[in-house]
């Protein structure tokens, strides 16, 4: 017997009519590049026993300009066809082939379950 996957669904679906949602927390810097934090362990003892010996508790993922204007224009409710839009609005002609980059860019951040996607409400 084949196991299912809850998420399925997603691969008959169009990433462009997908509503992304941040599922990592995240600083922003004084030029707008966002750091995307990523928790080391979920372990209580293993964080009392990094703090202790003064270890960061999360992993750091910085992002480029475009990294960082796709994350922070995923707020859970706007279509990733909607972001593309807005960075080719935001980056003019120096965004070329915006669609594909950022589903390119998303399918990363879902592999490594930094975002999740969900269906459009109806």
């Amino acid at each position: 017997m084949r196991k299912t996957r809850k998420d399925s669904w997603l691969k008959n679906a169009n990433v462009l009519e997908l509503i992304p949602e941040k599922l990592q927390g995240f600083e922003v810097n004084d030029l707008g590049l966002v750091t995307i934090l990523v928790p080391r362990t979920k372990s209580q003892f293993m964080l009392r026993l990094m703090t202790r010996l003064n270890r960061s508790l999360n992993i750091t993922i910085e992002l480029d300009e475009v990294g960082s204007a796709v994350w922070l224009a995923i707020d859970g409710k706007t279509q990733t066809s909607n972001i593309c839009l807005q960075l080719e609005r935001k980056f003019g002609d120096d965004f070329t082939q915006a669609p594909e980059r950022v589903v390119r860019f998303l399918s990363g951040l879902y592999r490594n379950k930094h975002i999740a996607f969900k269906r459009k409400e109806e």
